[in-house]
């Protein structure tokens, strides 16, 4: 497996250097044009102005067989003063261009040169390839006016190319030469198409121009072989890049096709651990989350109460979590990881760990783990996946947060925050989840939604317990606390939720509104929490006349939440955004009846007028719920108690319990397969 990920990361490495290069290169080609007059100094200041000779050659067309080891070794052996090319670096005579000549500057020379690459002659039809474009200049007019510019200045010889034939004719003077077979594809069937060059000698005698043509010229048919040879080589020669990059693109690609059609998936469970039972075992558990104490939240509750459960069995939990400005009065089992900075956005706060600190991977070591627990899909959480694959040791996640409503958190760049909503998130749990173990889904419909993804690994379904011991309170406190609380209503309702957008607070808040509107209910409203959103909300209040209604608590210590349950009457909730709706069953073992919107983290806790009700996102039928529970007395003293039956099938110790189960399970197909 490891020989295998190395070959494809060599592959990757070769064309991330190929696509480099590509970028580089053009970068390092030197300007022609300066290249040009730089060499035409050099011209100018090594030959005598009376006699000189030089080669005049074609379109080369990157040949190697025919220009390189041909033709230029005989130009070498001529001995010329230098080579002028006819190429398609030239301007190619278009109207737009002429304007460059300025003859009336040499004017002064005896002898006058022009190069060009289009010849401005009217060439036969018999001498060109059967193409579009013509390979000569096919205005007529702008064909007249170079002929008569240039006789009018004594031009001796005008030499162009683009046409793979040698041409000769003489107009007003002038004689012009097309010279086209210095590398590229020859013309079948025409015996002015073959491989030269022009040696032209300047004396005082004049100018002699004689044709240098190769021996052993091509026939038709060699013609034709030559001709698909040239092409051939001329295209590895200009796109050796892009041709290397296809082939370690589709190296890459055949590669990992060839790994995923032999790699054996056995698809049923593995019942070879069965006759090796580990009995006993105490554990020593890793645990990795990107948040935990002293923020307050589902994630650091949920984590909190299963190690304390799992200690009581005789277990052993470390809890990797970020460095915190301010630390918890308790830190023992938490190995803190050193954080790069501290991200805050819209009242998230949020350490960004330095997870590539050897740090980490040295405590990990010192302390002989069995298993890991990872509670994030990514940063810390992959961290302690890659660590449980480095040391082959069993992994488990749990899937506790739904990323996707967490998108508006995501910069608006790109369309990136609507690909994080729509398409990122369900990618990141998918792969996540299948490069575990096993996986803890707190509710059925988290489950389903987790195999709808494309997660093929086992799910448990193992909801976060509830830890009773906070809930035994002497009543008088809990009387002292609903005095302080209710004031002068007769129903004191409540509800606990970090305060940010996400949340569904306005509709909660619009709920409340239009219980008050339409009811002679006297209640008031508790709200635990605190967040980004806080001063909306206080303003929402204030501009609607709900300020004796609703109150804002702000953050309360998780220790003491029981308190609040057991002095309320009624939880409401708004949030689409749980996985489990822990606060919840919190609040059910306080005695409270639940009225919450309809979704995925709530429907497996809310059964339709046993508990609680669980309403559409709808502001009537939501208030109409609430009010429908609190105006009948008899009724609701039995939904309160069947909410703290509910909450009684899930504590921590059955969820410790469970959690066990599952880590001796894939502990012992570690060990075993």
């Amino acid at each position: 497996m490891k020989k295998s990920k190395l070959y494809l990361f060599i592959l990757i490495i070769i064309i991330l250097i190929l696509f480099t290069y590509k970028i580089y290169a053009p970068y390092t080609i030197q300007d022609f044009n300066a290249v040009n007059v730089r060499n035409m100094d050099l011209i100018k200041n090594n030959i005598d102005d009376e006699e000189y000779s030089f080669a005049v050659v074609g379109n080369i067309e990157n040949s190697i067989a025919i220009f390189d080891n041909r033709i230029l070794e005989k130009i070498k052996a001529n001995n010329m003063d230098f080579i002028l090319s006819t190429g398609n670096n030239l301007r190619d005579g278009d109207e737009s261009k002429y304007r460059v000549f300025e003859l009336e500057r040499a004017e002064e020379y005896e002898k006058k040169f022009v190069v060009m690459n289009k010849t401005p002659l009217k060439v036969e039809s018999e001498y060109l390839k059967d193409e579009d474009e013509p390979g000569y200049i096919e205005s007529e007019s702008l064909r007249k006016f170079y002929q008569e510019t240039f006789s009018s200045y004594n031009v001796d010889s005008v030499f162009s190319s683009n046409i793979g034939i040698f041409y000769q004719q003489e107009v007003g003077g002038v004689n012009y030469y097309v010279s086209g077979g210095a590398g590229g594809e020859l013309i079948f069937d025409n015996q002015k198409s073959f491989y030269h060059y022009l040696l032209v000698n300047v004396s005082d005698s004049g100018v002699e121009v004689s044709v240098e043509q190769l021996e052993n010229n091509p026939s038709v048919f060699s013609k034709f072989l030559v001709n698909i040879w040239v092409s051939l080589q001329s295209f590895f020669y200009a796109n050796y890049i892009n041709i290397l990059l296809v082939l370690f693109i589709g190296l890459t690609i055949f590669y990992i096709l060839h790994r995923e059609i032999n790699k054996e998936v056995d698809y049923y469970r593995d019942f070879a651990y069965a006759n090796h039972e580990i009995k006993d075992q105490k554990l020593k558990i890793a645990m990795f989350t990107n948040n935990y104490f002293p923020v307050i939240g589902g994630v650091p509750i949920s984590i909190q109460r299963l190690a304390k459960a799992l200690r009581k069995r005789g277990h052993q939990v470390k809890i990797f979590a970020p460095e915190y400005k301010e630390e918890t009065e308790d830190e023992s089992n938490i190995i803190r990881c050193n954080s790069l900075y501290h991200y805050e956005e819209a009242g998230l706060a949020f350490p960004v760990t330095n997870i590539y600190s050897p740090q980490i991977k040295r405590d990990f070591q010192k302390e002989d783990f069995d298993l890991v627990h990872a509670h994030h899909p990514f940063w810390l959480g992959n961290k302690g996946r890659k660590l449980a694959e480095k040391f082959n040791l069993p992994l488990a996640f749990t899937y506790h947060t739904r990323l996707e409503k967490y998108s508006h958190y995501v910069p608006n760049i790109l369309f990136m925050r609507k690909f994080f909503k729509n398409r990122l998130s369900h990618f990141l749990i998918k792969n996540f989840a299948n490069n575990t173990d096993a996986v803890f889904a707190p509710t059925e419909s988290t489950k389903e939604y987790l195999r709808n993804v494309g997660v093929s690994r086992f799910i448990k379904v193992m909801p976060t317990g509830i830890d009773f011991d906070y809930y035994d309170r002497p009543q008088e406190e809990i009387d002292a606390l609903r005095d302080e609380l209710i004031g002068e209503a007769d129903h004191l309702l409540i509800s606990v939720s970090r305060l940010s957008q996400e949340k569904n607070l306005y509709f909660l808040l619009e709920g409340i509104k239009k219980l008050k509107a339409k009811s002679d209910l006297n209640f008031k409203l508790i709200i635990i929490g605190s967040g980004s959103e806080k001063e909306n909300i206080e303003d929402f209040i204030n501009d609607n006349q709900l300020e004796k209604d609703i109150e804002l608590i702000g953050a309360v210590d998780f220790r003491e939440m029981a308190k609040y349950y057991l002095a309320a009457d009624l939880f409401v909730f708004a949030s689409t955004t749980e996985t489990q709706g822990m606060v919840l069953l919190e609040a059910m073992a306080g005695y409270n009846p639940v009225v919450a919107v309809k979704s995925s983290g709530i429907d497996d806790v809310i059964e339709n007028g046993y508990n609680g009700f669980k309403t559409e996102e709808d502001t009537e039928k939501w208030s109409s719920a609430v009010a429908k529970i609190l105006t009948d007395s008899q009724n609701f003293e039995e939904t309160a108690q069947n909410a703290r039956k509910m909450a009684e099938s899930s504590s921590i110790e059955q969820m410790a319990e469970s959690a066990e189960e599952l880590y001796y399970k894939i502990l012992q197909l570690k060990k075993y397969q």
